[in-house]
């Protein structure tokens, strides 16, 4: 089974919640798409992934609890940077996504990061065939 895996530091984006000057946001936006597109173009995929299922692993700096949805969109130009970098060809064929959170003491070599893991989806659980009835 393809894997593909990329160690990302903490995103410089606050999320959409951020309180800073618009200009600010979007300049810690485009350095974190960058960023990723960088890394990505290094240990990416010769081919894009057809079917996505991205597995993002946030290792946080404080025991501060982060909420899901704000991880998700903190990561948000990350996984536009590794769309520019081709690991898939759209983000719509992303068709599942899991955060799992991790808190300093949970693991040796403890370092506040972020871990994209990316694979194709099996092929039982590419889609579900829909009655055109119902669609």
């Amino acid at each position: 089974m393809n894997e593909f895996r990329v160690i990302l530091p903490m995103p410089k984006y606050e999320g959409p919640n951020g309180r800073s000057h618009w200009r600010a946001r979007n300049t810690q936006a485009k350095a974190d798409k960058q960023l990723a597109s960088l890394y990505g173009a290094i240990v990416g995929p010769e081919q894009p992934i057809t079917v996505v299922s991205l597995v993002i692993d946030w290792y946080c700096a404080t025991r501060r609890m982060i909420d899901t949805d704000n991880a998700h969109g903190r990561c948000k130009y990350f996984i536009d940077g590794l769309t520019s970098a081709g690991w898939w060809r759209d983000d719509k064929d992303i068709r599942a996504t899991t955060i799992r959170r991790w808190f300093p003491g949970e693991g040796a070599g403890f370092k506040a990061r972020v871990v994209i893991t990316a694979r194709p989806m099996d092929q039982a659980l590419r889609l579900i065939e829909i009655d055109p009835a119902y669609g």
